[in-house]
Protein backbone atom coordinates (compact mmCIF):
# COMPACT_ATOMS: atom_id res chain seq x y z
CA UNK A 1 0.00 0.00 0.00
CA UNK A 2 1.36 3.41 -1.03
CA UNK A 3 1.71 5.96 1.67
CA UNK A 4 -0.14 8.71 -0.54
CA UNK A 5 -3.58 6.32 -0.51
CA UNK A 6 -3.34 5.93 3.40
CA UNK A 7 -2.94 9.98 3.49
CA UNK A 8 -5.53 10.45 1.11
CA UNK A 9 -7.93 7.81 2.82
CA UNK A 10 -6.98 9.95 6.56
CA UNK A 11 -7.76 12.44 4.94
CA UNK A 12 -11.38 11.99 3.56
CA UNK A 13 -12.81 10.27 6.46
CA UNK A 14 -12.00 13.30 8.32
CA UNK A 15 -13.65 15.52 5.69
CA UNK A 16 -16.42 13.25 5.02
CA UNK A 17 -19.26 15.22 7.25
CA UNK A 18 -18.45 18.05 4.85
CA UNK A 19 -18.97 16.83 2.28
CA UNK A 20 -21.77 14.13 1.03
CA UNK A 21 -20.63 13.49 -2.34
CA UNK A 22 -17.46 11.74 -0.84
CA UNK A 23 -19.17 8.62 -0.50
CA UNK A 24 -17.71 7.00 -3.82
CA UNK A 25 -14.61 8.30 -3.40
CA UNK A 26 -14.32 6.91 0.33
CA UNK A 27 -15.83 3.37 -1.03
CA UNK A 28 -12.58 3.72 -3.56
CA UNK A 29 -10.46 4.78 -1.10
CA UNK A 30 -11.13 2.14 1.24
CA UNK A 31 -10.96 -0.81 -1.40
CA UNK A 32 -7.68 0.54 -2.10
CA UNK A 33 -5.92 -0.10 1.44
CA UNK A 34 -4.83 -3.73 0.58
CA UNK A 35 -5.12 -6.87 2.59
CA UNK A 36 -3.75 -6.65 6.45
CA UNK A 37 -2.83 -9.64 8.15
CA UNK A 38 -2.24 -10.23 11.63
CA UNK A 39 0.47 -13.47 12.17
CA UNK A 40 1.64 -14.24 15.62
CA UNK A 41 5.27 -14.54 16.39
CA UNK A 42 7.17 -17.02 17.23
CA UNK A 43 5.91 -18.86 20.50
CA UNK A 44 5.76 -22.43 21.67
CA UNK A 45 1.93 -22.33 21.95
CA UNK A 46 0.15 -21.87 18.71
CA UNK A 47 0.39 -20.40 15.34
CA UNK A 48 -2.62 -17.26 14.71
CA UNK A 49 -3.43 -15.50 11.64
CA UNK A 50 -5.98 -12.83 11.51
CA UNK A 51 -6.67 -11.90 7.83
CA UNK A 52 -8.83 -9.11 6.98
CA UNK A 53 -9.65 -9.79 3.19
CA UNK A 54 -9.82 -6.59 0.44
CA UNK A 55 -13.39 -8.23 -0.09
CA UNK A 56 -14.57 -6.81 4.03
CA UNK A 57 -14.10 -10.63 5.37
CA UNK A 58 -12.20 -11.63 8.17
CA UNK A 59 -10.59 -15.30 8.49
CA UNK A 60 -9.03 -15.81 11.79
CA UNK A 61 -6.90 -19.04 12.13
CA UNK A 62 -6.14 -20.41 15.66
CA UNK A 63 -3.59 -23.67 15.28
CA UNK A 64 -2.54 -25.19 19.11
CA UNK A 65 0.79 -26.67 19.37
CA UNK A 66 -0.57 -29.15 21.61
CA UNK A 67 -2.93 -31.95 20.59
CA UNK A 68 -5.04 -31.60 24.15
CA UNK A 69 -6.42 -28.13 22.25
CA UNK A 70 -8.50 -28.20 19.18
CA UNK A 71 -8.04 -25.74 16.10
CA UNK A 72 -10.31 -22.28 16.16
CA UNK A 73 -11.45 -21.16 12.81
CA UNK A 74 -13.61 -18.23 12.49
CA UNK A 75 -14.78 -15.72 10.40
CA UNK A 76 -16.94 -12.77 9.23
CA UNK A 77 -17.15 -9.24 7.96
CA UNK A 78 -15.35 -5.73 9.02
CA UNK A 79 -14.94 -2.08 8.13
CA UNK A 80 -12.92 0.75 9.15
CA UNK A 81 -14.94 3.32 10.89
CA UNK A 82 -12.30 6.23 11.80
CA UNK A 83 -8.81 4.75 13.16
CA UNK A 84 -10.27 1.49 13.99
CA UNK A 85 -11.04 -2.09 12.28
CA UNK A 86 -14.23 -3.26 13.29
CA UNK A 87 -14.72 -7.01 13.40
CA UNK A 88 -18.07 -8.68 12.63
CA UNK A 89 -18.00 -12.07 13.80
CA UNK A 90 -21.10 -14.33 12.48
CA UNK A 91 -21.66 -16.16 14.99
CA UNK A 92 -22.00 -14.82 19.06
CA UNK A 93 -19.28 -16.10 20.86
CA UNK A 94 -19.39 -16.16 24.78
CA UNK A 95 -15.42 -16.45 24.62
CA UNK A 96 -14.85 -13.48 22.82
CA UNK A 97 -13.67 -11.21 25.53
CA UNK A 98 -11.06 -14.48 26.55
CA UNK A 99 -10.21 -14.79 23.02
CA UNK A 100 -9.12 -10.98 22.63
CA UNK A 101 -7.57 -10.29 26.31
CA UNK A 102 -3.87 -11.27 27.66
CA UNK A 103 -2.71 -11.98 31.24
CA UNK A 104 1.11 -11.98 30.07
CA UNK A 105 0.90 -8.05 30.75
CA UNK A 106 0.93 -6.78 27.16
CA UNK A 107 -1.93 -3.95 27.22
CA UNK A 108 -4.94 -4.32 25.54
CA UNK A 109 -4.43 -3.63 22.31
CA UNK A 110 -8.64 -4.20 20.92
CA UNK A 111 -11.89 -3.89 22.46
CA UNK A 112 -14.67 -6.30 22.70
CA UNK A 113 -18.04 -4.78 22.44
CA UNK A 114 -20.55 -7.43 22.52
CA UNK A 115 -20.27 -10.95 22.06
CA UNK A 116 -20.05 -10.33 18.12
CA UNK A 117 -17.87 -7.42 17.97
CA UNK A 118 -14.55 -6.50 18.55
CA UNK A 119 -12.35 -3.11 17.66
CA UNK A 120 -9.29 -3.14 16.91
CA UNK A 121 -6.99 0.20 16.38
CA UNK A 122 -5.25 0.50 13.14
CA UNK A 123 -2.09 2.55 14.23
CA UNK A 124 -1.69 -0.09 16.39
CA UNK A 125 1.58 -2.66 15.52
CA UNK A 126 -0.26 -5.79 16.20
CA UNK A 127 -2.88 -7.00 18.63
CA UNK A 128 -2.81 -10.02 21.88
CA UNK A 129 -5.01 -13.50 20.57
CA UNK A 130 -5.28 -15.81 23.01
CA UNK A 131 -2.42 -13.74 24.87
CA UNK A 132 0.04 -14.21 22.33
CA UNK A 133 0.67 -11.21 20.31
CA UNK A 134 0.07 -11.27 16.53
CA UNK A 135 2.07 -8.53 14.81
CA UNK A 136 0.55 -6.49 11.65
CA UNK A 137 1.61 -7.15 8.31
CA UNK A 138 0.39 -5.20 5.51
CA UNK A 139 0.13 -7.37 2.08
Amino acid sequence: MSILRLIKYRYLTKRRRKYASLAVSLALAHASLGQVKYKSLGNGMADITLALEQDNRFKLDLQPHTTAERSLKLSGKWHAEEDNYVLKFNRKRKNLKNLFSSNAGFEKLSEVQDGRTVIIPRNEVGVVISGIFCQKRIA
